[in-house]
């Protein structure tokens, strides 16, 4: 899945710059926007599920209520921040076509 979302990353990154070289600059600027905002919710997905793995750790060794503390927080900054990227990408699709 994550492969999946990096390869059409990469493709999606290809082709801006091939539509560069064609002298659609515009274009251009916003898929590499539409790109950077992909990769930026992959890595952000990526440090979520370290986010519960290490939750899930602490409550398992420690205990629960703080496992819950140091989880949540983050993992609602994240979630958050994934949305606004999401509606930020979809702005700049729609605008593209």
């Amino acid at each position: 899945m994550f492969a999946h979302g990096l390869s059409v990353a990469t493709l999606k990154l290809n082709k801006a710059y091939y539509n560069n070289k064609e002298g659609l600059s515009m274009i251009n600027n916003q898929n590499a926007q539409v790109v950077a905002l992909e990769l930026w919710r992959f890595c952000a997905h990526c440090i979520a599920i370290i986010v519960v793995v290490g939750a899930v750790l602490i409550g398992f060794l420690g205990s629960w209520d703080l496992a819950l503390k140091v989880g949540v927080l983050p993992l609602l900054a994240l979630v958050v921040a994934d949305i606004l990227a999401k509606r930020r990408e979809q702005e700049i699709q729609v605008r593209n076509s």
